[in-house]
């Protein structure tokens, strides 16, 4: 499978396709859309193309590809969400992981690591992550650490207005 992870600010994956736990390839599995967005794949690298080209078509809700098998980490200038396979944006306000590494992953964002170092971590760790990592850091409305939307989440609203 895969490891992907969102920080806060950096989108990272690794680039091995595994096959029933062996080595397959590697591949690109970080994707700019038509939009402008990014996304960064797991699971069935064949259902990847399906959601690509239905996501660049607009996402249309009549003709949502039938997948069984995907995970996926969607960031851009709208913020940051995340996606299975009934293909509904989930929005994101922290840091997330998916695929075979991501208790890997989140362990060492939880130390404090960036994403690029929580999938080199979970290369280490899980033997369906591997390769080279790949990493965008894109403009978002959510790029921001963790700890301050955590801060802009806890905020009572009497807080707010007085700031």
């Amino acid at each position: 499978m895969t490891t992907i992870v969102w920080d806060g600010t950096t989108l990272a994956t690794d680039s091995l396709i595994s096959v029933n736990g062996s080595t397959y390839n590697h591949a690109q599995k970080l994707f700019q859309l038509d939009s402008g967005e990014w996304v960064a794949f797991a699971g069935e690298q064949q259902e990847w193309w399906e959601v690509m080209e239905w996501l660049n078509a607009g996402a249309p809700r009549d003709a949502k590809p039938h997948v069984t098998r995907v995970e996926m980490i969607i960031a851009g200038s709208d913020g940051v969400f995340e996606m299975f396979n009934k293909l509904v944006r989930i929005p994101v306000l922290g840091p997330v992981a998916y695929g075979t590494g991501w208790k890997w992953a989140l362990a060492a964002i939880d130390h404090g690591r960036s994403a690029i170092e929580a999938v080199e971590y979970a290369i280490t760790r899980d033997h369906d992550t591997g390769g080279e990592v790949q990493s965008v850091t894109p403009a978002t409305r959510a790029g921001m650490p963790f700890e301050t939307l955590m801060r802009d989440v806890e905020t009572t609203p009497a807080e707010a207005q007085c700031s």
